[in-house]
């Protein structure tokens, strides 16, 4: 049995990019491309109409039918019923047909890309004997379509241009579709699909999956997520499943992180974190049960996002925003992730992690909905923020004031005491020692729901933070 497979990919389309301590670019995808795309999620039915089978339809208040019922007696078929869903090759072929004499082809592509991102199955689409493969970039260019269906061999599959700057190939394949891809400009460069919901890395680079390979963990994306994103801006949002977590027969334990950007990409700052190689190596040999990491793009209001009160940096007010922020995780990402995800709920398999702000509004998203959130983990967090310029409560008389007891709670620095606490220090070592301390004395036990760490000397940055994330999983999450 044959099928068809329809990939997609809009040139230029990347990633905000930042460093901890502020937004700063860096491609997500191979071929360096930087900036962010706003894809969002698809209106859904008008509640008003979707619990009314009848609405929409003529009455007749003497006889009770309806312009539906008489439909049923023409032709046998219910007039109520919703018409028929339109896959998305179908939808294909209704944009190649709209596509010639367009006066503005983006303004047909950037939908029908939305659309499909945010289905069931997302880019590349897979159905009956064909693969299909858009893409947008300049007008005039050369691009082909090469993985492993073929050999990896360029130019062999080239993309037509149809409209300017529109471009589509179509490849008749035996066989299941499967495995890895690669759009290729000039027969030479090779990179990832920019809007393929399946990736990962290799030695060559960021490379696009078909479909999850039963034997390799990976990734999952959505840009422009904006469900219950309220007054903040949408972002991406990447998952990574481990090997075989598709069909796990049980919730997996997930663990919501921050900076997305810095988490999983080798082209990261300092290398990234290395959350998906570092962790899936650990399951692979048994050092961890299997889980799901969710990591959360932030955006050029990042100080504003992670911070629960305003300070003063620079002379400048910031801050004050983590309340909007936890309540978009909770309302917004935890309930798509855990309708497409096999995630647990359970506030004791419900982690979040992060660092230097990111550790901060950890700490208080734990605090804010320790009903959702059974663990949270700060490193290197930010400790003293309300207080660097300004007198604000700090996280410290948070957590004094309403204690969240019973969460799982690691903390952790690199750094030195340097001159002296509370006033000297570096990588937050003394915010940290003075926020361990606050917990113990609020009835938090070592090793048993406290676990915190200093690593001396370690720099504040994600080579640092990475080398500490397996030791803090071990530790930390899931409990037992």
């Amino acid at each position: 049995m044959t099928k068809r497979i329809v990939l997609a990919g809009v040139l230029g389309w990347g990633l905000w990019g930042c460093g901890d301590d502020g937004p700063s670019g860096t491609g997500g995808s191979s071929d360096g491309g930087s900036g962010s795309s706003t894809l969002p999620l698809p209106t859904a039915t008008d509640p008003a109409t979707a619990t009314d089978p009848t609405a929409g339809t003529s009455l007749d208040p003497s006889t009770g039918s309806t312009a539906a019922d008489e439909t049923a007696d023409l032709t046998g078929v219910p007039g109520d019923l919703p018409a028929p869903e339109v896959d998305d090759c179908e939808r294909l072929d209704e944009l190649l047909a709209e596509l010639p004499g367009a006066a503005d082809p983006s303004a047909l592509v950037d939908p029908f890309v939305r659309d499909v991102a945010y289905g069931a199955h997302g880019f590349p689409i897979t159905c009956d004997e064909t693969l299909a493969v858009v893409h947008q970039g300049g007008p005039g260019q050369s691009f082909s379509v090469a993985g492993d269906f073929n050999g990896w061999v360029a130019g062999e599959h080239p993309l037509d241009e149809p409209a300017p700057g529109i471009y589509v190939a179509r490849v008749e394949l035996k066989g299941d579709p499967e495995g890895l891809y690669k759009l290729v400009q000039d027969e030479v460069v090779y990179f990832a699909d920019p809007i393929a919901r399946r990736f990962g890395w290799d030695r060559f680079g960021e490379y696009s999956l078909v479909d999850p390979l039963p034997d390799r963990a990976h990734h999952e994306r959505y840009w422009g997520f904006d469900a219950a994103v309220g007054a903040l801006d949408p972002r991406t949002i990447t998952v990574w499943l481990p090997a075989g977590a598709p069909e796990a027969a049980e919730p997996l334990p997930v663990l919501y992180m921050h900076d997305g950007q810095n988490l999983f990409s080798p082209e990261a700052l300092f290398g990234g974190w290395r959350v998906g190689e570092t962790l899936g190596a650990a399951i692979d040999d048994g050092t961890l049960a299997p889980l799901v990491v969710v990591g959360i793009d932030n955006t050029p209001a990042r100080f504003d996002e992670y911070t629960p009160v305003t300070d003063v940096i620079s002379g400048q007010e910031a801050g004050g925003r983590a309340d909007e922020y936890a309540d978009f995780l909770v309302g917004g990402i935890l309930p798509f992730v855990e309708g497409r995800y096999p995630v647990a709920t359970d506030p004791a398999e419900v982690a979040t992690m992060g660092s230097s702000l990111g550790g901060l509004v950890s700490l208080y998203i734990g605090q804010r909905h320790p009903d959702v959130f059974g663990s949270v983990a700060s490193l290197s967090g930010t400790i003293a923020w309300g207080t660097i310029g300004a007198d604000n409560p700090t996280i410290v008389d948070l957590y004094q004031q309403d204690a969240p007891t019973g969460l799982r709670i690691y903390l952790d620095s690199g750094g030195s005491p340097g001159m002296g606490c509370p006033d000297g220090g570096s990588d937050n070592y003394c915010g940290n020692v003075e926020m361990a301390e606050a917990l113990r004395g609020l009835g938090w036990v070592d090793e048993v729901d406290l676990f915190y760490r200093w690593e001396p000397g370690a720099s504040h940055d994600e080579l640092a933070w990475a080398d500490r994330l397996l030791p803090a999983m071990i530790d930390w999450f899931p409990a037992g």
